[in-house]
């Protein structure tokens, strides 16, 4: 027996078939016989058009869909009116291949190939110019400091845009404004769906999580696991999902795109993809490498576009380079792009548009070169004794007068002379530690549970 949902897509399915020239959502939401809200006809569409059943065309209040038999010249790739600030005229040749729809175009499977054929340092996915150019424009100080310094600099502007960005290439429809009151103030905007939110939520916590702990943060999977169990928190039907390897069949939309299904073999794949990353010198190269095969291998039930996507930003923070916050990308380019390599194993529309959006990240986040006097050098200088001494009393379970008294006395141990100064910082940071934020402070997540539980 069909259910309601069932019942409401077929309608929908229905009422575009009998008008092949395309409809807008509010056109639709005219013709269609069931009740309910704007929002929800929305996410009908959004899921029809990922499953590839629909056509979707323009942008915004221009968007309009069509039945998914129809071919439409300007359907390749999805492409946007700026297709010709990102992609090249090779790259929109590439990507002419989306012009057939899904079902009509060849199933592929997953390539290891893909991946076996890269070798690191040898294989440069992004050329020695472009990389460069990237670097020119993307470094933020002329001398070495600590892992995490500018992003912690530019963290709540970066915490916003970052967050807003990758929710809106997942069809998100929180505002920017809604994302930094949601963000600085934990206002939700009216209207929006929970899961909206939540997704937002997450990517500030796994933002932060990156930042916090960037000194260290390496490439391995227990990185990226706690990265995704961030970004999927209370998304998924499955809890347990989170953080873990994904043991069921996943499908992409729109896509002949079928990845692996056995949990070994993506195991293996997973750790192989972050030990040839870690062995990637180079910034963009590793960043870049990081973008697409953790995409192409979608190793999680779900959440695999935005573990990627706050993957590739882990080399920019750690050294100190101006983030990736895809700013201006649109979801419909974004997509071809992904379609080109998960179905071609071709790159280049992806890359084109890396470098684009990484070089208006660095327009956003205007001084290319800061002074070194604008850092708190005695937070750096003092970064790991603070650790430390947190770890200290959280395993200790300490609060008020007690924390603050072990802490003064670290600073004599230790020869810490301005204890007033370290002591006020470290007080700070314990007040807003969470579990995205312990690495370093050799405790687990569960002394942490047990400390906060026993505050006052």
């Amino acid at each position: 027996m069909a259910t309601d949902t069932q019942r409401e897509i077929e309608e929908i399915l229905a009422i575009l078939e009998k008008n092949p020239e395309g409809l807008s959502t509010s056109q639709i939401s005219e013709l269609i016989s069931f009740s309910g809200n704007y929002k929800t006809l929305q996410r009908r569409l959004v899921r029809l058009s990922d499953d590839g059943l629909i056509l979707k065309v323009g942008e915004k209040k221009a968007r309009k869909y069509y039945p998914a038999k129809v071919s439409k010249k300007e359907f390749i790739g999805h492409l946007t009116d700026n297709t010709h600030e990102i992609f090249s005229s090779e790259s929109q040749n590439i990507l002419k291949f989306l012009d057939t729809p899904p079902h009509a175009r060849k199933k592929m499977s997953y390539n290891r190939g893909f991946l076996d054929s890269y070798a690191p340092n040898e294989t440069a996915y992004v050329s020695e110019k472009v990389r460069k150019q990237l670097y020119q424009e993307g470094k933020r100080f002329d001398k070495a400091l600590a892992a995490g310094t500018y992003a912690r600099e530019i963290c709540q502007r970066l915490l916003i845009d970052l967050s807003y960005n990758s929710s809106r290439l997942e069809g998100n429809t929180y505002s920017r404004l809604d994302t930094q009151k949601l963000v600085e103030e934990g206002i939700t905007a009216e209207g929006k769906v929970h899961e909206e939110t939540v997704m937002i939520m997450n990517h500030k916590e796994a933002i932060l999580f990156l930042v916090e702990n960037a000194q260290d943060i390496e490439l391995n999977s227990l990185t990226i696991r706690n990265l995704h169990h961030l970004l999927s928190q209370d998304l998924l039907a499955n809890p347990g999902a989170c953080g873990n390897i994904r043991s069921m069949e996943v499908n992409i939309g729109q896509s002949t795109y079928k990845p692996l299904n056995n949990p070994h073999r993506l195991k293996e794949l997973f750790e192989l993809i972050l030990f040839k990353a870690r062995k990637i010198e180079d910034p963009f190269e590793q960043s870049f490498f990081l973008l697409v095969h953790l995409s192409y291998l979608q190793a999680f039930e779900d959440v695999n576009k935005r573990t990627s996507r706050l993957s590739c930003n882990i080399p920019f923070i750690k050294e100190n380079l101006c983030p990736l916050s895809f700013t201006d990308v649109s979801r419909d380019n974004y997509t071809a792009a992904l379609l080109a390599m998960y179905e071609k194993n071709n790159v280049e529309p992806m890359l084109e548009l890396y470098a684009w959006a990484y070089l208006r990240s660095c327009e956003q986040y205007g001084v290319v070169k800061k002074s070194l006097g604008e850092i708190d050098a005695f937070r750096i200088q003092y970064r790991q004794q603070r650790k430390e001494v947190m770890g200290l009393v959280v395993k200790s379970g300490l609060h008020g007068k007690k924390a603050e008294v072990t802490i003064e006395n670290f600073c004599k141990k230790n020869g810490i002379d301005e204890t007033a100064k370290f002591t006020a910082m470290t007080l700070a940071d314990l007040s807003t530690l969470h579990a995205g934020a312990i690495i370093g402070l050799g405790i687990t997540e569960a002394q942490l549970e047990a400390w906060l539980s026993s505050k006052p």
